[in-house]
């Protein structure tokens, strides 16, 4: 097993700080489009056919890696299209 150059770790580091920062990005775009309908999380959470707010909480933190599933279910509880999510 070959160690990891200075260079790969760089790039490696680079694109953990580049999800985080669009993973916060997302999560604020979802907390302003949810705040315009204005729904709470638990209301958002039920139109995504989740059981609880925990799931809308995440997101809108940045904490959770989604998948293109759960951004197009939440765009469609907000009546919005994925792109709006960006």
């Amino acid at each position: 097993m070959s160690r990891m150059s200075k260079d790969e770790f760089k790039a490696r580091e680079s694109e953990k700080t580049e999800t985080l920062l669009l993973q916060k990005k997302i999560g604020e775009r979802i907390r302003l489009l949810r705040k315009k309908e204005g729904l709470n999380q638990t209301e958002l959470a039920i139109r995504m056919n989740e059981r609880d707010r925990q799931v809308v909480q995440r997101l809108e933190q940045g904490k959770t890696n989604c998948s293109l599933n759960l951004l197009r279910i939440t765009a469609e509880a907000l009546g919005v299209e994925i792109k709006d999510l960006f």
